[in-house]
């Protein structure tokens, strides 16, 4: 059985996946690692490239091939194909440090925790340098109850690993679409008992790339997804918080309000208009149409009261301010 199954999405990534492959092949535990890299129906030569390293280090690298369907799509196929005992996402233009990754798999191997937090490194495609590591505030090695530290953490695909089982026994399955890793790391929450953090660097997160889904004009171009994802999201907390802790439901209560700001800061940076205005208007009464507890966590955010108290007669300003924001975070 293999220790660690990683799922790449891969789309028309032919000149970052070589260095995201030999991140995983160049390290001595490689065989105890599989990369199940999911080809969403790349028209570059991604497939190929993958399909050199899929026949030298067979049983390692796995090529799924698919028809485009989305990066969501990569994700189910990830977690269908994973033999391994944890289970991680990595981007296709993103990768891992190879050095980091024994200590990595020596600790899982001993692992029993169904929540394995790393750090992560950001890595400026700009400059070509790591700008910042991002860690979390708890023990290391030290095995928690999630109840205990759902306040202390902030889980993103980048630092997360899962307990395969509970992906593959609880069927979780995304939405095919954008911005899906929030459904990763939000579907699971009802099954962790326990989560352990380890402090090392393992991935290493690509930013300022062209076409990024994180992008101003990614963001606009797929808002729809983004909202898709959302409302997935609330469906899935307001099906589940009769059966959660205080402590579970208010972290996923956290988490799904972040979401709705990124939706709101996406309708934000849309020409300051009548029509824009109103979609804005609707788009929170609809939340709180959808669940109250959401929107009476939502409406606490500054940008949202200024809206809601002027009547959206200040909406142009927050407009502007949120718009400053997002460039200078991009």
């Amino acid at each position: 059985m293999k220790i660690l199954s990683i799922s790449v999405a891969a789309y028309n990534i032919e000149n970052y996946i070589e260095q995201n492959i030999k991140s995983f092949i160049k390290s001595p535990v490689r065989d105890e690692i599989e990369v199940i890299v999911t080809d969403d129906g790349s028209k570059d030569k991604t497939t190929e490239i993958v399909e050199k390293y899929e026949k030298e280090y067979p049983g390692i690298i796995k090529l799924i091939k698919q028809e485009n369907a989305g990066p969501g799509s990569t994700v189910n196929s990830g977690i269908k194909n994973a033999t391994g005992k944890y289970f991680k996402m990595v981007d296709g233009d993103d990768w891992v440090e190879t050095e980091n990754l024994e200590r990595l798999i020596e600790i899982l191997k001993e692992s029993n925790e169904d929540m394995i937090f790393t750090n992560y490194e950001i890595y400026d495609n700009n400059s070509g340098k790591i700008i910042d590591t991002v860690k979390i505030n708890i023990k290391q090695n030290k095995t928690y109850i999630f109840e205990e530290i759902a306040t202390d953490i902030i889980p993103t695909m980048h630092n997360v690993a899962f307990k395969t089982e509970i992906l593959k026994n609880n069927s979780i399955q995304l939405d095919n679409g954008f911005y899906t890793d929030n459904e990763y790391l939000l579907f699971p929450i009802p099954y962790v008992k326990t989560i352990k953090y380890i402090d090392t660097n393992i991935y290493v997160y690509r930013i300022a790339r062209e076409g990024q889904s994180v992008s101003i004009p990614s963001m606009q171009k797929n808002i729809n997804m983004h909202d898709i994802v959302l409302n997935r999201l609330i469906n899935f907390y307001e099906e589940n918080k009769e059966k959660l802790t205080k402590n579970k439901e208010k972290f996923l209560q956290k988490r799904i309000v972040l979401i709705a700001n990124t939706q709101l800061m996406t309708l934000l940076t849309f020409e300051c208009n009548r029509e824009n205005k109103n979609r804005i208007i609707n788009f929170n009464k609809e939340l709180k149409t959808h669940s109250v507890e959401i929107y009476n966590e939502y409406k606490k955010s500054k940008k949202v009261k200024i809206l809601i108290y002027s009547n959206y007669l200040l909406y142009n300003l927050v407009a502007k301010i949120s718009i400053k924001k997002l460039e200078q975070h991009n």
